[in-house]
């Protein structure tokens, strides 16, 4: 359609330029013949565009009085603008729509811009993060209307993935995880979830176990003790002298569950926090380990090797770091088969150190590596219940690397082993003489 209101465009001056040629060849004024046509020509299309602009501006209503390519150009922009304005009010229904869902949220929203100014939130935001609905209309930074150190130092760290805890400005009594996704152009919204009834029941949960797991240590013990000392005496007949050794192996193996369960929650109730004065001797510690394990493994640990900078010590508790090394050690031995090699290596790693326990065993499939420190989550039930394991290991390790300022990475392949990698950052470390 386009082309054809062009080709008429061009007709129209086509047939001008025809005149013209034909007036100046019969008067011999091309000059004046040139100006009448050309000038005439602009002198219609400048009417059709006062036309236009009159249109545009809403003094005229239709289109009519525009002629030819004009016409078809109003036309054009008068659909462009119908289609303009059905997607803006689609858009405004999904914005209000939008608006809509946040408000029925019981979580906090809040809409951010680039420079963390805020743009928008609903009442659960006033509820818990305390922002006066007034905050709206003022486009204020969210620093300014949150003035908490933590909450400055999570923003400042741009760390969209890791969630923070923060008590309520509105209510202390409540707790809140906060996280905050990216959206749009440089957009974010900033979420605050009351997790208060969550916390209260894990403390519930922490302090059960931490009551049941000290009132059965005692009776544990004598039950232990008793069956220890019956399994000594010759004269029993030999099925009942191995069924009390079966059951003081099942006692002990109760015995060591207890002890996790009860360093996991000191661990996690935050009590004895380390000495920062306190030096410990990594590499006797791991040699001390190593023995250790060496005993427990059935070829007398020749397959245990060490890899250990003798002049690199750590800050913090040596009871602590030694149950989380231990842990890694005595795990690398249960879960690979006998003869295969296990490496352990200290070391420096930058400004900081690190602790590596390898091993060529089995290996873990992916899809359990993020769910390993979990409390009693096992990859093979049935291989951990044979081999006396807990599921409580990796559990206290991530909770003594984390009251350490250190972090534990987990990398493994099917068949190609597993490496646990302990990094601990340079304040924690020391250099031996």
């Amino acid at each position: 359609m386009v082309h054809d209101n062009f080709h008429i465009e061009l007709w129209r001056l086509l047939v001008i330029g025809l005149i013209i040629v034909l007036f100046g060849a019969l008067s011999g004024v091309w000059s004046l013949a040139i100006f009448i046509g050309l000038g005439g020509y602009i002198a219609w299309h400048l009417r059709q565009l006062y036309i236009m602009e009159e249109w545009l501006h809403g003094a005229m209503r239709d289109e009519s009085h525009l002629g030819a390519i004009w016409r078809y150009i109003a036309i054009r922009m008068k659909k462009a603008r119908n289609r303009s304005r059905q997607r803006k009010k689609r858009l405004s229904r999904l914005l209000h729509r939008f608006y809509d869902t946040l408000e029925a949220m019981p979580d906090a929203a809040v809409i951010l811009g680039s420079d963390l100014r805020v743009q928008w939130f609903n009442t659960a935001a006033h509820e818990l993060l305390g922002l006066e609905m007034s905050a709206r209309k003022h486009n204020q930074r969210i620093l300014r209307l949150i003035p908490d150190a933590d909450f400055e130092r999570w923003v400042a760290d741009n760390d969209h993935v890791t969630n923070l805890e923060l008590a309520s400005p509105a209510n202390t009594a409540r707790m809140l995880q906060i996280r905050m996704v990216g959206f749009g152009h440089e957009q974010f919204l900033l979420l605050a979830h009351d997790i208060t009834e969550l916390k209260r029941v894990e403390s519930v949960r922490r302090d059960f176990i931490a009551d049941v797991s000290h009132e059965l240590r005692t009776p544990l013990t004598v039950v232990a003790g008793y069956l220890e000392m019956l399994a000594e005496e010759k004269a029993l007949p030999e099925d009942i002298h191995q069924a009390l050794i079966a059951s003081r192996r099942q006692a002990e193996r109760m015995q060591s569950i207890v002890a996790d369960l009860l360093m996991l929650s000191r661990l996690e109730l935050g009590e004895d926090e380390p000495q920062p004065g306190e030096l410990v001797t990594v590499p006797e510690l791991l040699e001390g380990l190593a023995e250790d394990a060496r005993r427990l493994s059935e070829e007398d640990g020749r397959h245990i090797q060490l890899h250990v900078d003798a002049t690199l010590g750590l800050i913090g508790s040596e009871s602590e770091l030694g149950s989380a090394f231990g842990n890694l050690i005595f795990n690398a031995v249960q879960h690979t088969p006998e003869g295969t090699p296990i490496d352990v290596y200290w070391g420096r790693d930058g400004e900081g150190a690190r602790l590596v326990v390898a091993d060529q065993g089995p290996g873990i499939a992916p899809e359990h590596l993020a769910r390993l420190t979990e409390r009693f989550y096992r990859v093979d039930k049935s291989r951990s219940r044979e081999r006396g394991g807990t599921g409580l290991g990796l559990s206290i390790v991530r909770h003594v690397l984390k009251r350490h300022e250190a972090v534990i990475d987990i990398q493994s392949m099917p068949g190609e082993g597993s490496r646990f990698v302990c990094l601990f950052p340079a304040n924690r470390i020391v250099k031996l003489p």
